[in-house]
């Protein structure tokens, strides 16, 4: 039996017809199923947890973006069940989906149930992200798809403030849709990087040792291939080895040169950089322990493309092939 997890009043209530379509291809292919609406306030995670303990549900499938991919993960984790994750990507990034060659695009629905219903199965770590010196109590959040501090939560507050006040324009609303909002953001902090640098220090403790790393405006903790749907900062990343890669841009030059070497349309050597320019180290490690240094301005957090509580002490454990997932065998986008 499946339980699908998906939001109806995404889109503008546009996501109602391809949860309708979805629940259609399920029963075309002969899955069982459930539905389940997403709840606000993180109360989604509670709610699997509670399903998954039913012992009714052998697979339980994501239906939508990262933050939606994040909330499904860690209720299943949080039951203790051995239940299977399915994705049917719908998200702007879709970094989870395209990491593992499923597109988020109306079109690619019916294939994406198809890859449900052939069911081949890959293991998928988590990552455990912890707030030291937090009150007494405070439960680690789970990750799968990337942690970051700086310019990254940034865009993402930014974006959010941006689609609320464009929410309340009828028009603009389907005009404006969630990749433009997006796109907005990044041009905002872009250009307010070039007014005032936020940057800040990171003493980057790993089982290998201990260095700080200076002036930076972003830190990335990535654990899939993809990150904010286009870029590969680590050709040789992989989503169930133990490790996940620390990535830190320092300014805006670092910044271009990432989201230009990485962007998998852009065919950019490294060779090919100003002399003397070098990237900064991508530190890969099976757990590490972040402690930031201010310079004036909050640190702030973002977790699997949401925003998170911020803080400047953090501990960050992989937890190696904690879930099991619903992959498509070959792999790679069409």
């Amino acid at each position: 039996m499946h339980l699908l997890v998906g939001n109806p009043t995404a889109q503008s209530g546009r996501n109602r017809e391809r949860i309708d379509r979805a629940r259609e291809l399920l029963d075309m292919h002969a899955l069982a199923h459930d539905f389940m609406a997403t709840l606000p306030g993180g109360a989604t995670v509670g709610a699997v947890t509670q399903a998954a303990r039913t012992g009714r549900y052998s697979t339980i499938v994501a239906m939508g973006g990262d933050g939606t991919f994040r909330e499904v993960a860690a209720g299943i984790l949080d039951s203790g069940e051995a239940c299977v994750l399915g994705m049917l990507p719908t998200g702007t990034a879709n970094d989870q989906g395209r990491s593992f060659g499923m597109s988020a695009a109306p079109e690619a629905l019916d294939r994406n149930v198809a890859t449900l219903a052939a069911r081949y199965i890959v293991p998928l770590d988590g990552g455990r992200l912890t707030p030291l010196g937090a009150p007494a109590g405070t439960a680690p959040t789970w990750f799968f798809d990337s942690a970051g501090w700086g310019l990254s939560a940034r865009v993402l507050r930014w974006r959010n403030e941006d689609r609320a006040v464009v929410g309340q324009i009828p028009l603009l609303r389907e005009l404006y849709r969630d990749k433009f909002v997006y796109a907005g953001a990044v041009l905002q902090a872009f250009l307010a990087s070039y007014v005032q640098d936020q940057d800040f220090d990171c003493d980057v403790e790993t089982p290998s040792g201990t260095h700080r790393i200076e002036g930076i405006t972003d830190l990335i903790v990535k654990n899939t291939r993809y990150y904010a749907g286009a870029w590969v900062f680590d050709e040789s990343a992989s989503p169930e080895d133990g490790l996940m890669e620390l990535v830190p841009l320092r300014g805006r030059n670092e910044l271009i040169a990432r989201a230009v070497l990485a962007h998998e349309e852009v065919p950019v050597f490294a060779e090919e950089l100003p002399e003397g320019f070098q990237l900064s180290e991508i530190v890969r490690a099976p757990w590490f322990r972040l402690r930031l240094r201010e310079r004036g301005v909050p640190v702030e957090a973002q977790v699997d493309g949401e925003e998170h509580a911020p803080g400047n002490d953090w501990q960050i454990e992989v937890v190696r092939h904690a879930l099991q997932l619903i992959v498509p065998e070959l792999g790679g986008e069409d």
